[in-house]
């Protein structure tokens, strides 16, 4: 690798030499204006971007790279002479690894480390690389260059910046009709009786439990023995229209929350399935529960996979079996819907929270 300045009235002019000297293969480490005007562009030539014959050529002959080459050849035998060109070569580049650091850091400005380790923090929390980097970028450019050098300074503004952007919603929070979805195995069944726990026991309100889990062994059954506990109602629907009639029937009720058998989301005849239910009852607002401990490519494919249902909110479970939160903030934001509930274990009711911008921020990045 051969790295290089070069200089001109404008940033044009000097990537006009860059190209006359290292041509199309040049590799571009930043461009700045210098104290007399002009506009300085740090360029590189890779050679093992070009082949190994143009770079031995380039590196270490010059202008009279083939008679000189030719002549290597006749004089060593061409297996040995190219051999000891090429560890030549390999030599220097080992050499070139600091330097080239040095100059990237150079190119993007002394807050280069604050950016950096910021990044490297948000992306070890499981925030998509991406996402981290606008979020540096954007606290960087927000603090301004007087206070960009200070790690702790910028690590506060980024936390209240990621707060003031986070969604959270209290769906129960009115009289409301609440269908909790999403797949298999992530804990909408105990959420449900958490919350009818909390809005009965506690806040004394009328509640209805309803489920159209009819596909599970003794499914029902299990909601029905919270309800008997709790000492609430508990209905079964098993299509679109018996949940039309259980909804009227408890149209007295503060709260209706309604368990929904495990789908898979990329079976699109459950999904339209689901979708059937939105369109026969559009009174009912949907809760999309997702386990904070499945990789973010899976809750991905989750939120893709519902979006013909008509989602208003989502919930986290599972939040004890995660040492990383970053997939929920990447998830939030694929969504593009607020969070209203975290749980973080099994009992009932204590292991669930509403959701809070605070609570959320500090999962994403501590204090």
């Amino acid at each position: 690798m051969h790295i290089k300045k070069f200089s001109g009235v404008s940033a044009k002019d000097a990537m006009a030499a860059v190209k006359a000297e290292f041509g199309a293969d040049a590799l571009i480490f930043g461009t700045r204006r210098v104290a007399n005007g002009l506009y300085e562009v740090t360029a590189a030539l890779d050679y093992d971007a070009v082949g190994p014959m143009r770079a031995v050529e380039r590196g270490a002959y010059g202008a009279n790279a083939s008679a000189q080459l030719s002549e290597d050849r006749d004089r060593n035998g061409s297996n040995e002479g190219l051999g000891m060109l090429l560890r030549k070569e390999l030599d220097e580049i080992k050499g070139l690894k600091e330097i080239c650091k040095t100059i990237v850091s150079q190119a993007k400005g002394p807050d280069y480390e604050v950016c950096a380790h910021l990044e490297a923090e948000l992306v070890s929390n499981g925030i998509d690389k991406r996402l981290a980097q606008r979020m540096v970028e954007s606290a960087i450019k927000g603090v301004g260059p007087k206070s960009s050098k200070d790690s702790a300074y910028v690590r506060r503004f980024m936390r209240e910046r990621v707060a003031d952007k986070l969604a959270v919603s209290d769906p129960l929070g009115s009289r409301t009709v609440l269908a909790f979805v999403g797949p298999t195995g992530v804990g909408k069944t105990t959420t449900i009786a958490k919350l009818a726990a909390i809005h009965a026991l506690k806040k004394k309100k009328s509640v209805a439990l309803l489920t159209m889990d009819t596909y599970r062994i003794a499914a029902a059954e299990q909601l029905k023995v919270y309800g008997r506990i709790i000492g609430i109602s508990v209905g079964v629907a098993s299509s679109a229209t018996e949940l039309s009639d259980q909804i009227a029937r408890h149209s007295d009720k503060d709260l209706v929350l309604i368990d929904t058998a495990g789908r898979n989301h990329r079976d699109r005849g459950q999904m339209r399935d689901l979708s059937g239910i939105a369109a026969a009852n559009p009174e009912v607002k949907f809760n999309l529960v997702l386990s904070a401990q499945t990789r973010d490519d899976v809750m991905y494919d989750a939120v893709k996979g519902y979006s013909d249902v008509p989602v208003d909110s989502l919930t986290f479970t599972k939040l004890d079996e995660t040492r990383v939160y970053g997939p929920i903030l990447n998830t939030m934001i694929l969504a593009n819907k607020p969070v209203a509930y975290l749980t973080s274990g099994q009992r009932v009711p204590e292991d669930i929270e509403l959701a809070t911008t605070e609570r959320l921020s500090e999962f994403f990045m501590s204090n």
